[in-house]
């Protein structure tokens, strides 16, 4: 497993199409744009689950390892960092957009993305991550073999990420060492027993 982070302007942070099948040495390799996704701690596999429709509403489920976990989150986080450079320190300017993006998330609950039974879940191995020219980041997490799934995330859906994944963490007694203290600080991201986050 392994994290990758491609140049600034790559040709991975474009994305022309929703759903498409690409044939590569006799392979098709699938890609699958991510409209919405629901985070969830499988305590069976003791891994991260996304249950994820795209804007079709094709559904896909793929887990995420603790490993791969560890190490995506603190470069998210770098990224929600940059993204506030300025006069003020980042880490309080965050730890207040962030209870606020908590406050308006707990006002304005969200249906959950449904598993459905043929979604069978795949293992992501990798995730790229690159910014976009029209602002925000692309994330792509891979099986590095047949399936490309894209995640396009501004930056409150960015931070919103990184609050989703301390819940599930929480909630599989992870440990949160790979949060910085402005995601973790006023423990307000709630642990759900064995529920399912947006």
């Amino acid at each position: 497993m392994r994290f990758a982070t491609p140049k600034v302007g790559s040709s991975s942070a474009r994305l022309a199409s929703t759903c498409f099948d690409a044939y590569l040495h006799g392979m098709t390799r699938q890609t699958y744009l991510i409209h919405t996704f629901t985070m969830a701690a499988d305590f069976d596999e003791d891994r991260i689950r996304l249950n994820t429709v795209d804007p079709a509403g094709q559904y896909q489920a793929l887990y995420l390892t603790r490993r791969l976990a560890d190490r995506f989150i603190p470069l998210l986080a770098q990224r929600a960092e940059k993204a506030v450079a300025g006069p003020i320190p980042s880490e309080l300017v965050l730890d207040i957009e962030q209870e606020k993006l908590r406050m308006e998330r707990d006002s304005n609950p969200q249906a959950p993305v449904e598993t459905v039974p043929d979604a069978r879940p795949w293992l992501c191995k990798t995730i790229h991550m690159g910014d976009r020219e029209e602002g925000g980041v692309q994330l792509t997490f891979t099986d590095d073999v047949l399936i490309d799934a894209y995640l396009i995330l501004d930056e409150q859906s960015l931070r919103a990420t990184l609050d989703v994944f301390l819940i599930s963490y929480r909630a599989l007694e992870w440990g949160e060492q790979a949060f910085p203290e402005w995601v973790t600080a006023r423990g307000s991201a709630l642990v759900v027993e064995r529920g399912t986050l947006n």
